[in-house]
């Protein structure tokens, strides 16, 4: 009978097997604690002192930023153009932002294109870019655009004082004092009736710029063509 098949003989071959597995651990123990480290630290202590040092390489400073590319076109010259075909060829050379405003003061606006010119425009002809505003101040065709730079932006009340009205549209006097006071015109040329206040350029003004915005504005105004008194 083979060893395997005795039970006794098959105990007594494991019990020193593991007797044997004991004493290597208890022998093995005893070397790490005289050297002070485990056998796979003093493994890696070993390889880390085998092993040469990675030199870092320094790391290259990032490139500056590209400034964002701004798309130009080039914006045609406009002026004296029909303002519908006008604002066609803006569009057309890719200025999406094309605004509008009455050259002469008068604050109208334009609904039919066709029935105004172009007299100015910002900015001036050349290549821009196309995120750009471009504003044409117009006149009726039957008009001619003014020979100075007239005042075209509504005045702005500030700090409760009066704004200085003469020599603007009284469309764009109401305008600008909507909400704030009660404008009251009257035509110094005779007594006719204020009807179609584009057709009117305000001369007087009271209360006088600088002063208290009352609750009633009383201006003087003429009609467009005529001179003030």
């Amino acid at each position: 009978m083979t060893w395997w098949r005795n039970p006794r003989q098959r105990l007594g071959v494991i019990c020193a097997v593991v007797a044997v597995l004991v004493i290597v651990a208890l022998v093995h123990r005893d070397r790490a604690e005289r050297t002070g480290s485990t056998p796979v630290q003093g493994a890696r202590v070993a390889a880390t002192a085998a092993a040469p040092a990675e030199s870092v390489p320094p790391r290259s400073p990032a490139p500056p930023a590209k400034p964002s590319s701004v798309p130009k076109h080039v914006l045609p010259d406009l002026v004296g153009a029909d303002f519908q075909q006008a604002w066609d060829g803006a569009r057309r050379a890719g200025y999406r932002f094309v605004t509008s405003h009455d050259a002469g003061g008068r604050g109208r606006r334009q609904f039919v294109f066709s029935n105004w010119k172009v007299c100015d425009q910002s900015p001036g002809p050349g290549p821009l870019a196309t995120e750009l505003r471009v504003d044409l101040g117009v006149v009726r065709h039957d008009e001619k655009c003014p020979a100075g730079s007239a005042p075209t932006a509504e005045p702005k009340v500030a700090d409760g004082r009066m704004p200085a009205l003469n020599g603007r549209g009284l469309t764009v006097v109401r305008r600008a004092l909507r909400g704030d006071t009660h404008v009251k015109a009257r035509d110094l040329g005779g007594s006719r009736l204020v009807l179609i206040e584009t057709h009117w350029l305000v001369c007087t003004q009271r209360p006088a710029e600088g002063a208290p915005v009352s609750d009633t504005v009383e201006v003087g105004v003429v009609k467009y063509g005529e001179h003030c008194p």
